[in-house]
């Protein structure tokens, strides 16, 4: 079986949190450098804003989608098993599938 590892982003917390999928690789410590640039990147992004509250206006390239509130945004990864489909070219009518 295969494994990928998903890399994850946060911000908020409790009721308030979002979580949102970054990347995908195949490669535990690719994954891995990318949680730690991502995060460096955002933790940059964070000190640089006139307050906590303020939007972060400058771009995370580890992260185009990057999502930021007071709390500041986290990073991690999570192993997951990648099933490969391999297709089955055998001519199906539409009675097979209902």
């Amino acid at each position: 079986m295969s494994k990928i590892f998903v890399v994850i982003g946060t911000t908020g917390e409790y009721s308030d949190r979002s979580e949102w999928l970054v990347l995908a690789f195949r490669d535990e410590e690719k994954a891995k450098e990318h949680v730690i640039n991502a995060t460096r990147r955002a933790n940059e992004i964070q000190v640089t804003r006139p307050s906590q509250y303020s939007v972060a206006k400058e771009l995370n390239e580890f992260d185009p989608n990057m999502s930021m509130d007071y709390t500041g945004t986290s990073y991690s990864y999570s192993e997951v098993e990648l099933k490969e489909i391999t297709h089955d070219h055998t001519r199906r009518t539409k009675r097979q599938f209902r």
